[in-house]
């Protein structure tokens, strides 16, 4: 009887570890809100504006990687930009991770030799995160991204 016993408590604590040990969920997060929550963490020194539809598709390659997005960009020549994309599969978001690269390419050649300053911002503060299905593309000054950076991680971390 106490080999019966010990056997199945043995049992019992084998499958109350298999069962903690199952894959963990990627988080994911709601694009339009979380570009709202970066926006107001970078504090812009402009105006930003909300791209949509044909205009925002004018500045990201937005095809079928991309199933939801939220696009904020100054209405003024200053370096500043949110940009937070939902990948319609975890599967696609090394192509929209490239397009956010390309983003800060064209960026690059839009201030290079015309708004040195800016050129530079772009260059030094320029971070493309993700997380899951998450794809974020923040530009600004220095504090503003890494604030906005600690939003995203704090979303989706």
């Amino acid at each position: 009887m106490k080999r019966f016993a010990a056997l199945l408590l043995s049992v019992l604590l084998v499958l109350s570890l298999a069962a903690c040990g199952g894959k963990e969920e990627a988080k994911t997060a709601d694009p339009k809100s979380l570009a709202d929550d970066m926006l107001k963490a970078l504090s812009a020194q402009g105006e930003m504006i909300e791209l949509t539809g044909d205009t925002a598709a004018n500045y990201y390659d937005l095809g079928e990687a991309v199933s939801e997005y939220r696009v904020y960009m100054s209405s003024m020549w200053i370096a500043e930009e949110v940009a937070v994309f939902k990948a319609g599969d975890t599967k696609d978001v090394d192509a929209v991770k490239g397009i956010c690269d390309k983003r800060i390419a064209d960026l690059k050649d839009s201030f290079d030799g015309y708004l040195p300053e800016e050129y530079t911002v772009v260059e030094e503060n320029a971070q493309v995160l993700a997380s899951g299905d998450i794809v974020a593309l923040v530009i600004g000054s220095k504090e503003g991204v890494e604030a906005a950076k600690a939003v995203f991680d704090k979303a989706l971390g």
